[in-house]
Order: C-alpha cells, then structure tokens, then sequence
C-alpha cells in the first residue's frame, strides 16, 4: 500500500516535521499493510531506504512518536512493529476507488526514491509533495497541470498580512521571500509558467512515472513482512524454492494475513519441523512451504 491518505498527508504541515521524519514517513508507506502498519521495521532497513543513520532512526521513531504521527511496538528481536496512524484502508470497497472516494497520495513514484528529494528542507519537501498531490491524489483523472493565480499561491503557502493588519499563516509558514526562493528548486520536478498573473505547475514525466521494478506493491509489502518474520526466528539464508513458496502463499491469503501474524506461524512452523528434537538450541530453522499453508488454514478455518 504506497500511499498516503490525504487528511494524513495534510497533518504533516501542522506537526513540524524534520526532514528525515519525512522520509522515515514515506519508507514506512512503502511496506506497510492496509492497516497502516509495517511488521518488523529494523533500523537497518531505514539506514539503506531513507539513508539516515541508526541514531537518526531512533531519534525520528521516538519524535514521531511523541508528536502523535506514529505508533511503535518493540520486540525482543530490535525491530519494531510501526503504524502510520490515520492510514487505515481497510474499510474501503473497491467501489470507493472507482468512484473517487478514496483520497490519497501515492508514493510508488520516482520523485520519492529521488536522492536530491532527501537533501530538501522539510517545508520544500512538502511543497513539493503537496504540488504533486494535487496532480495526482488518488483520483481517477488527475490534472496535468496546476494552475493557480500568483497571488494565491502565496496566501496558500506564505504568510501574509490581512487588511486590518493582523497576520495569517500559510501552509508552510514561511515568508514570501522565502516562498519564492523555494520557487527555484520546485524547478527540479516541475515545468513552472507565469502567464497574466497565473503560475502553471507541471510535474516533470520522469518523476512521476511509477517506480522501475517487477514487483507489486502487495509483492514489496509481503516480501518486508516475511523477511522480518525470518529474522525474528534466526532464519539465515532460507532455501529460495521454499521462501518463494510461501511468499506466492502469503500473496494469494492476503485477506486472511490481516489478522494473522507470520512471525509467530514461522514459529510454529520450526517448532514442528524440529518436534523431535528438545532443546531448541540445536532446532534446524529452515522453511517448509506446505506446512506453512497447513498452520495458516488451521488459524484462518
């Protein structure tokens, strides 16, 4: 489920985010469930995907946190069942989609894998999304192009000064100077025209092509909950035949894994491979894809 509703999205401009909070955001929308949650988040996996640290990944994990962005449950195995929270789709029929009714905003694109998009400042990371979202959120025909009167574009994202001299916030609660420096960098991903007092946005093709791969994004977010399910049961270089297997399982039992916890059915799995042996300590941990479906039939029947 890459993506991100859009009441969501809209929250980040009021939670003063950092930018690597950001794309601590946007990697955890590249795995998670349709619940919103990402099975089994290991610092490492942050450090390759958002290019962060491991002391920045504790330090975004514990700021989003406090901040009321996300959710964080820890395991004995140093990785961390994480929730977007807000981010449930599982309510929603395929209708929803059809008709519309389902805003969001879809982070399986290029511009969100762009390594110059990770050096942005937080508020022009989120221009820059914001401007992205409005071309495609989710609905069936997105436009091609914004266009939106200069004057309004900064009353939106500036901010300005009222008649009676009080003052009003922008989106991005940043001057007008500023807001204009940021029109600079939006040239990296869009096409920008100013005609008769009109700004006309236009997001450069290649950023917002889908990203290059053969997998879906059920595949990725399957392939994330299963390798985390073999690292929490010290699964080391699981035969490929099998781990293809139940991962062409899992895809097919999607509704079923909602409520079903694979590290714990990859638990009993090597539990019964090894039933004849006592001491755990010398147990064989390794898959096996039939007895795999048996234990998920057997906790779905």
């Amino acid at each position: 489920m890459q993506r991100i509703k859009l009441e969501v999205f809209k929250s980040f401009f009021e939670k003063d985010l950092t930018g690597k909070e950001i794309d601590f955001l946007i990697v955890l929308s590249f795995y998670q469930d349709i619940r919103g949650t990402v099975q089994g988040v290991h610092y490492r996996e942050m450090m390759e995907e958002a290019e962060m640290s491991a002391q920045s990944f504790y330090d975004c994990k514990a700021s989003l946190v406090k901040k009321g962005v996300i959710r964080s449950v820890g395991s004995m195995h140093y990785d961390y069942d994480i929730t977007l929270i807000g981010n449930d789709f599982s309510t929603y029929t395929e209708d929803d989609y059809q008709s519309g009714n389902v805003k969001y905003l879809s982070t399986a694109c290029r511009l969100f894998r762009d390594s110059n998009f990770r050096k942005l400042k937080p508020k022009q990371k989120l221009l820059v999304m914001d401007l992205y979202n409005i071309q495609s959120a989710g609905a069936p025909n997105g436009v091609n192009t914004y266009r939106i009167r200069r004057e309004n574009f900064i009353l939106k994202y500036a901010n300005t000064e009222n008649a009676d001299g009080t003052k009003k916030k922008g989106l991005l609660d940043v001057t007008v100077r500023t807001l204009q420096k940021y029109l600079k960098l939006l040239r990296l991903y869009f096409s920008i025209g100013l005609k008769e007092g009109m700004y006309f946005f236009t997001m450069r093709r290649q950023f917002m092509k889908r990203e290059l791969s053969r997998k879906t994004e059920k595949t990725a977010a399957m392939e994330h909950v299963l390798n985390a399910a073999c690292r929490r049961n010290r699964v080391e270089n699981p035969d490929p035949k099998e781990w293809k297997g139940i991962l062409q399982a899992m895809e097919s039992r999607e509704k079923d894994l909602r409520y079903v916890d694979v590290s714990s059915l990859i638990r009993q799995m090597i539990a019964v491979i090894n039933t004849s042996i006592l001491d755990p300590k010398k147990w064989k941990r390794r898959l096996k894809t039939s007895l795999f479906v048996k234990l998920l039939n057997d906790v779905t029947a």
